[in-house]
């Protein structure tokens, strides 16, 4: 029993780096969660329960109908709103559907992580404290200016580019090029009796999760993330030995020698790309002479009015009213005279920690403000520590209403999403308008919160049943939705096709769960990863018993 401890203990730590991704790509980036300063989801919708295991058990267990391969799933559509106000839809994949990607990426991770790995990349799989493997931080400023600070030394001038369109520009099928290289590729596509490649399976699974379409990946989870850096990593294998260059994701910045070679880095990083289906965004294209500043304009402008006093122990003063409305005017002007209309996003997190009692509600107001017309900002809010005895509840339960309101007109799913997960957190209701506005939406997310206040519930249950009547993209259209009501006992079990939501209502899987919460399938990830225990674990069937 003690040899088996040691090897069992030693296993532990050699898996812990690919449990860490398993739990990761599951458990914390299924859903859209990747960037790193506040979330794309309001905190009360999260996918902690839906481990490596739950997901193994779908794999294995549901067997998928063959309507449901010849016309695969739908997902949910989140649309998230930029700092300019132009959504871009973000995808939550269909709880079967993303069993079966986790299953193939499991199935050949190491393979996967070797083609993703891409030195010129500055997005990195790696542990989080979080849990997170993926984190965009790409638009971190400081981060960009240390990189151009590095990689610019003795050049003279910068080329930088992006892909237009990326997620939704990706061709499936060229994960299979970019794993095997064109000509193996081509020369398996007639080697019917051969085993398949791990790419043309994971190209499959893909594509079943978005309505069998070839055309395109759901922007959010990790598993899309992870096909683009496939496929990107192997776009930079063939330019690298060319030029110095970095890659934010799908944004590349060339240093170069001369104006003729940053002229052929953009050429020839065009003509790479458009091997695999993808062309570069000719409005975002430009060539600089250097030496040139590192940071954008209005982030120095910003830097240099911002109060930084420090006190005795080093820390950063806090700031008063006067100061930090003085800022954000600041920032209020800047941005309505910069094209990048991040900037206001960027003050706000720059003062949002620097403000205490009087000054945190003031500031709170403020942001509030603004958000109705920005709601990229209504995330900040939560990071603002404004004491309710500073606030005046019944005005924020209006401004909440209105801003639920605005964004129901605009379709905007944060916009409605976040100001009722801040309605739900006073323990208020939406008004009447309000509830009419989201359901007049049909935005999934905003009614699946809907249904978490009493004086909706109603309305939300009456439209699910029409839903569950719907044809079976419909259906998965609305699926979060639909789980819910069904874990709630609030419908009958609308999945007809397989058992897929009874499996995981079965594990205690609840994608609104309390954080106090802890299912039984989360407690067994922390039993199998305790690295002071080196007994041997139970299975997952026997610890579900």
């Amino acid at each position: 029993m003690k040899e088996y401890a040691i090897s069992h203990a030693a296993n532990n730590f050699l898996l812990n780096e690919d449990r860490h991704f398993l739990e990761a790509l599951t458990r914390w980036n299924y859903f859209p969660n990747q960037k790193a300063s506040a979330s794309e989801l309001p905190p009360n919708i999260c996918t902690r329960q839906y481990t490596p295991e739950v997901a193994d058990q779908l794999a294995n267990r549901v067997k998928i109908s063959r309507n449901r391969l010849r016309r695969g799933f739908d997902l949910v559509e989140y649309r998230s709103t930029r700092y300019n106000n132009v959504s871009r839809v973000l995808g939550l994949i269909h709880p079967l559907a993303y069993a079966q990607i986790y299953s193939q990426i499991k199935a050949n991770i190491g393979a996967i992580k070797n083609a993703m790995c891409d030195p010129a990349s500055a997005i990195t799989v790696q542990s989080h404290n979080d849990g997170r493997m993926l984190i965009m931080n790409y638009e971190d400023q400081e981060i960009k200016a240390v990189a151009a600070a590095e990689k610019g030394f003795g050049k003279k001038f910068r080329a930088h580019t992006d892909i237009g369109n990326c997620f939704g520009s990706i061709y499936t099928h060229s994960l299979e090029w970019a794993a095997q290289g064109f000509d193996v590729a081509k020369e398996r596509l007639g080697d019917k009796g051969e085993p398949r490649h791990w790419s043309s399976d994971l190209d499959r699974v893909l594509r079943a999760a978005k309505r069998n379409e070839t055309a395109g990946l759901p922007i959010g989870p990790a598993s899309s993330s992870i096909a683009v850096e496939i496929v990107l990593a192997a776009v930079d294998r063939g330019i690298a030995h060319r030029f110095n260059f970095v890659r934010y994701l799908d944004d590349y910045t060339a240093l170069c020698d001369s104006h003729d070679e940053a002229q052929e880095f953009i050429r020839v990083l065009g003509s790479e790309l458009g091997k695999y289906r993808l062309t570069l965004n000719l409005t975002k294209t430009s060539i600089v002479e250097l030496p040139e500043p590192i940071q954008e304009g209005w982030v120095s402008e910003l830097m240099n009015v911002v109060p930084s006093l420090l006190r005795s122990d080093g820390d950063l003063m806090p700031l008063s009213t006067g100061e930090a409305f003085h800022f954000m005017d600041y920032a209020v002007r800047l941005n309505n005279k910069t094209p990048d209309g991040s900037v206001v996003k960027f003050a706000v997190s720059m003062i949002a920690h620097r403000v205490e009692g009087k000054a945190a509600a003031d500031v709170f107001g403020y942001v509030m403000n603004l958000a109705w017309h920005y709601p990229v900002l209504l995330p900040f809010l939560e990071k603002i520590d404004a004491r309710s005895i500073y606030l005046d509840r019944q005005s924020l339960i209006e401004k909440l209403n209105a801003i639920v309101r605005v964004n129901a007109k605009h379709r905007r799913s944060d916009g409605m999403s976040w100001a009722l997960y801040y309605l739900e957190r006073l323990k208020a209701e939406p008004s009447i308008e309000a509830i009419e506005d989201v359901m007049g939406s049909r935005d999934a997310v905003s009614i699946s919160l809907l249904a978490n206040f009493p004086g909706a519930q109603g309305k939300v249950i009456e439209y699910a049943k029409i839903v569950a009547t719907s044809g079976i993209y419909s259906r998965d259209q609305y699926w979060l939705l639909m789980y819910q009501l069904y874990l709630k006992g609030e419908i009958e079990n609308p999945d007809v096709d397989d058992g897929t939501f009874e499996l995981l209502k079965s594990m205690g899987v609840n994608f609104f769960s309390p954080p106090e919460i802890v299912s039984r399938a989360e407690a067994y990830c922390a039993l199998i990863c305790n690295p002071f225990d080196e007994s041997e674990p139970p299975s997952f069937e026997e610890w579900m018993k």
